[in-house]
């Protein structure tokens, strides 16, 4: 048995809910400290494109023209869970919003899991940079 099929069945779907909330947690607030000393849109997805790199997502950034920024993700170190629990891919795209903060907009142009090739989040300012 996998280990998120264990979970299930030991402590049932809240269960699972409450593990991915406490680890969506713990990652929001270390990426707030790490963007706290960032200037601009640019710097705070340079910065979030590092951290994901060392969580092992071969993560980039690219700037679009629009003044909004792709954060790109070229590997996913979690696919097989995500495979099996689709509240992964959703926990992560909540773990970016939060992390920029409402003057942002964090939206998914590409998932690995519905036939993309990677996942790809556009950011942007609401604000206009």
């Amino acid at each position: 048995m996998n280990l998120i099929g264990g979970i299930r069945s030991v402590f049932g779907e809240a269960g699972l809910d409450r593990l991915m909330k406490a680890r969506q947690e713990t990652a929001v607030a270390a990426y707030r400290r790490a963007l706290e000393p960032c200037s601009g849109l640019e710097d705070r997805v340079r910065t979030v494109a590092r951290l994901r790199s060392e969580e092992g997502y071969m993560a980039e950034f690219a700037a679009e023209r629009d003044g909004s920024f792709l954060l790109i993700e070229n590997h996913c170190p979690i696919c097989a869970a995500a495979k099996t629990c689709q509240g992964f891919c959703r926990s992560e795209l909540e773990l970016f919003q939060a992390a920029f903060g409402a003057a942002t907009s964090v939206t998914r142009q590409e998932h690995l899991l519905s036939d993309g090739r990677r996942c790809v989040y556009r950011v942007a300012s609401l604000e206009g940079n």
